[in-house]
């Protein structure tokens, strides 16, 4: 009896320990206060009202807009889309967590370096990092949530992603709109550049320079060997003036005006642009109309498996979503039946915080 007199003693005490304790930390009830929990999944974790700003901070910067320019009837449907994201996000890697996935250091350490690689300099990409609100440290944590959540899409969620030969012919059957070629050209030229503040004498001195490579192959002397001379073209010099397949539009509308209009394997007049002066010489002529179903077959069946692979992921998402014991603190504002209303889209692909230049 005394034993259970003590037992019951000791549980009293706990229990107004506890209740001291709350009543020190109540609840925070202010939405706007930044530890006001706007979202928790009970005994796992919770988000709060300042990370929340700081991801809607972070998406306005990435596209240089301003909560003025999104409005005030837009804002909340942006808020609720990057919550569900947030919560989408904290869902996968608590399932990731129980995994076990091989190499993950290297596979981040190689997503970071690709990141890295996509910036002219260092200085590039620092100030890409300022510009987002970034540290490294903050990169490389949501580069491996990245690369956990691929990891776990790839194990549960994406089975059968390799397209049919005849998904691909019935795709190709019918969109045959969408492989309509324009007629294109292929072509080498020699351009010989007059700067736009250039004095009349400068210009006639580049104009006698244009005319003597012109003579030269006119007479006989080989057009990549003039162009290699005498071309100020950086990219197509080095290559005997040759500039590749382009079709009506690529280039100025001068150049297209003589190129279209000229036959394979004859030298063009020279001709002025507002690059300066230059002549060509068409070497190929890819006439418009149907792409083959071969030549077609690869970018179909890379779509298509594209197509597959996010609708194994957003199903897999949704799943996700739907089995979570996620409690809701503010009120979550739907987007309007119009699909043209912006608002950035909840989905799988967006469950990670995107990195800078991606990963």
């Amino acid at each position: 009896m005394a034993l259970s007199f003590r037992r019951r003693a000791i549980w009293f005490l706990l229990a107004a320990v506890t209740l001291a304790v709350s009543a020190c930390h109540p609840r925070i009830t202010d939405p706007h206060d930044p530890n006001f929990i706007v979202a928790e999944a009970p005994g796992d974790w919770t988000i709060t009202r300042a990370q929340l700003d700081h991801e809607m901070d972070g998406f306005f910067k990435e596209r240089n807009l301003t909560p003025a320019q999104v409005g005030p009837t837009n804002l909340p449907i942006v808020e609720t889309k990057i919550l569900r994201n947030m919560v989408l996000q904290k869902l996968l890697l608590s399932i990731a967590a129980k995994r076990n996935f091989p190499d993950l250091a290297k596979i981040d350490d190689e997503a970071f370096e690709r990141v890295k690689g996509r910036f002219p300099s260092d200085e590039a990409f620092q100030d890409k990092l300022k510009q987002t609100g970034l540290t490294e440290d903050d990169l490389k944590k949501r580069i491996n949530d990245q690369v956990l959540i691929e990891k776990l899409f790839e194990a549960d969620a994406l089975h059968d992603t390799e397209p049919t030969d005849k998904e691909v012919n019935d795709f190709y059957l019918s969109h045959k709109n969408l492989f309509q070629v324009p007629l294109k050209l292929r072509a080498s030229r020699v351009l010989v550049i007059v700067d736009e503040k250039a004095t009349p004498d400068q210009k006639a001195a580049k104009k006698k320079a244009i005319d003597a490579a012109h003579a030269r192959v006119a007479n006989g002397e080989d057009f990549s060997k003039v162009a290699s001379d005498v071309s100020d073209d950086r990219y197509s010099a080095p290559r005997g003036g040759d500039i590749g397949y382009f079709q009506r539009g690529e280039n100025e509308s001068q150049f297209d005006d003589v190129a279209f209009a000229s036959k394979i394997g004859v030298l063009s007049p020279v001709f002025e642009t507002p690059m300066g002066y230059q002549f060509l010489k068409v070497t190929e002529i890819k006439p418009a109309g149907l792409l083959s179903i071969d030549d077609a077959r690869q970018p179909i069946a890379q779509n298509l498996q594209e197509m597959k692979i996010g609708q194994e992921k957003e199903a897999y998402a949704d799943k996700v979503m739907k089995e979570s014991t996620v409690t809701y603190y503010i009120p979550l504002t739907e987007p309007p039946a119009d699909p043209t209303a912006a608002a950035p889209a909840t989905d799988s692909s967006t469950a990670t915080n995107a990195a800078p230049g991606g990963p």
